[in-house]
């Protein structure tokens, strides 16, 4: 698995709206931080685009207005037109991503 590491949540929501296989943004709370990520590759490789948050983003979806470039965050699906909203994935409990590799990650 690779991972990379995106400057923003804003980098993310681009990524999840530009990629016709991809429109969910998992969320995991981990060693104090919050990861954001989406799951990517190819047949042979596996990629974790991920973005780290101090502090968790609020709302169950993240908003992307297409025509204004404004990112922000709903309670509800927003079904305006220009919006697009990407569900938010709360993981509980997972075996994805290791312990080390977690901790490989709160290092970066």
């Amino acid at each position: 698995m690779k991972f990379v590491q995106l400057k923003t949540i804003r980098d993310i929501v681009m990524l999840v709206a530009s990629s016709p296989a991809t429109n969910v943004i998992q969320h995991l709370a981990s060693n104090g931080e919050h990861l954001y990520f989406v799951i990517g590759g190819t047949l042979s490789e596996v990629f974790l685009y991920f973005v780290k948050e101090k502090e968790p983003l609020e709302g169950s979806f993240i908003t992307y207005h297409s025509y204004t470039g404004d990112i922000g965050s709903s309670e509800k699906i927003m079904t305006e037109p220009n919006i697009n909203s990407f569900p938010i994935i709360e993981i509980e409990n997972q075996d994805i991503l290791p312990s080390e590799i977690l901790e490989k990650l709160s290092k970066l």
